[in-house]
């Protein structure tokens, strides 16, 4: 229990009638000690203790800090601070706060003199990038990502956007985040945990941005991963933040970012499904429609181009797979040559042996990303990529693979998921089987071409000898899948 306080008169002025009223949200909320209530506010005693003495108005900052710790209506809090403000001229208020060492940072390591008191900016954030101004469908799913951030429930549970490589998941999670903005005005948190530049960073080194970005100083920062952790955390329940982690590639980067966040959202983008993941709600984004594709192309190109030209920009979404990036590429390639036509871009693709070559503009090419996700992949692994290439099927089994590769079924369709997880394949409509897009096909072949590409896996003698040799198991298995034939 906390000590009691001095008796507060709340009819002798509205500053006074508002720290009475602060008084009895906490007295309902089991009168916790300020000590308690600074655990969660991240303000010290000293200051919530003011803020409910009537002496003067206390910042808006620290009264919803205290009125979020006590389980209060923080907007109706907020609305009433604004007429009191209003009415005693205390609106232009110093949005700083002396506030001791959070609870989470008061052990300093040994020799080091941790200051008595700091100051804590509230800081709004806006680290998002800049999402696509050519962004076109996905309008339905937007509209099942929105229902379920703005689903009811003691935390906001956290999105997790999958799909392959190049299917548009940042540009789609930023999308997002602009027609949800509204739910979310204390800011915007963006980290990219891919595999190369600053997306190589800890989730400690990650938070430690974080933290600094929400307005706590460098010398508040605890310096325990832990407590660091349990900070941030803490600040993420507390505000309205929306936080976009991108290029995640396993659950074990994506945890320590998590936590009970009653009123802040976390979206996670990852070609894996990440399926170790508990309590997430899951968007799996898929290609494009052909109407989607023949929409972006004319979009960046031009619609009046795109007419003149259906049969041929329907040409290049198919010879693109109605991927998202590779249609972007494509898209902007034609805008920047307007004297060619659409046709002769077509003729370009057409090639597949060069079709990695054509899929490049700039600093932005599909390679790229395939090789990627490829250098991750283990010998085995991409010795099936490399049975993608040779067979240029549209599609594959595990059935199929387990023959050529000679491996038993069930170690194939792990191989075949996991190909899955590294974006590179998708499942198909079809029980057991998996689309191998006319892209990945192209790319596995040209991997294939490479000197020595099968010698870190299985030499080439060996694996024709084994293909052969699982060849009639191959056709005969492969038929027994509901809409089968002998392609692999």
């Amino acid at each position: 229990m906390g000590r009691p306080e001095r008796p507060l008169d709340g009819s002798t002025g509205p500053i006074a009638a508002f720290a009475h009223d602060l008084r009895v949200l906490r007295n309902r909320a089991g009168n916790p000690s300020y000590r308690e209530l600074a655990r969660t506010a991240l303000f010290a005693p000293s200051v919530l203790s003011s803020a409910a003495s009537g002496h003067r108005l206390p910042t808006l900052a620290v009264t919803l800090a205290f009125v979020s710790a006590c389980g209060g209506d923080r907007a109706a809090w907020e609305r009433r601070w604004r007429s009191v403000a209003g009415q005693t001229g205390a609106g232009a208020e110093v949005r700083e706060e002396r506030a001791s060492v959070p609870p989470q940072a008061e052990a300093p390591p040994d020799g080091v003199h941790a200051p008595a008191s700091g100051v804590i900016r509230l800081a709004r954030p806006a680290q998002l990038p800049m999402g696509s101004r050519t962004f076109v469908g996905r309008e339905g799913a937007l509209a099942d990502a929105a229902e379920m951030i703005g689903a009811s429930g003691p935390v906001k549970v956290p999105l997790l956007v999958s799909g392959p490589i190049g299917v548009g998941k940042t540009a789609f999670a930023l999308r997002l985040a602009e027609e949800v903005a509204a739910d979310f005005p204390d800011g915007q948190l963006y980290a990219d945990l891919g595999g190369s530049g600053t997306g190589g960073r800890s989730a400690n080194g990650i938070v430690r941005g974080f933290l600094r970005a929400l307005g706590v100083p460098a010398h508040l920062v605890p310096d325990d991963p832990m407590q660091r952790i349990g900070l941030y955390r803490s600040l993420l329940a507390e505000r309205r933040l929306f936080v976009l982690l991108s290029g995640v590639r396993d659950e074990g980067q994506v945890r320590p970012l998590l936590g009970q966040a009653p009123h802040s959202q976390v979206v996670v983008t990852s070609r894996a499904r990440l399926l170790g993941l508990e309590d997430t709600n899951r968007v799996e984004l898929d290609t494009f429609s052909r109407k989607e594709s023949m929409a972006l192309i004319g979009r960046i190109a031009g619609p009046a181009r795109v007419r003149a030209e259906h049969d041929a920009t329907d040409m290049i979404a198919e010879l693109c797979g109605d991927l998202p990036l590779a249609i972007n590429i494509v898209g902007r390639k034609i805008a920047a040559r307007p004297e060619w036509a659409i046709a002769y871009t077509a003729g370009q693709l057409a090639d597949r042996e060069r079709l990695m070559d054509s899929l490049c503009v700039g600093d932005v090419n599909v390679r790229d990303r395939f090789i990627a996700a490829y250098e991750q992949l283990s010998p085995t692994e991409r010795e099936a990529i490399h049975h993608f290439g040779q067979t240029g099927a549209g599609w594959t089994t595990s059935i199929g693979v387990a023959a050529a590769m000679g491996i038993m079924i069930e170690t194939a369709d792990e191989l075949l998921e996991s190909v899955v997880d590294a974006g590179l394949l998708q499942r198909a409509n079809v029980a057991g089987r998996y689309a191998v897009s006319r892209l990945v096909s192209a790319f596995a072949s040209e991997r294939q071409r490479e000197p020595g590409a099968f010698a870190a896996a299985v030499p080439m003698a060996g694996h024709r000898a084994r293909k052969n040799a699982f060849e009639s198991l191959r056709h005969e298995a492969v038929r027994t899948l509901p809409g089968g034939s002998s392609e692999g």
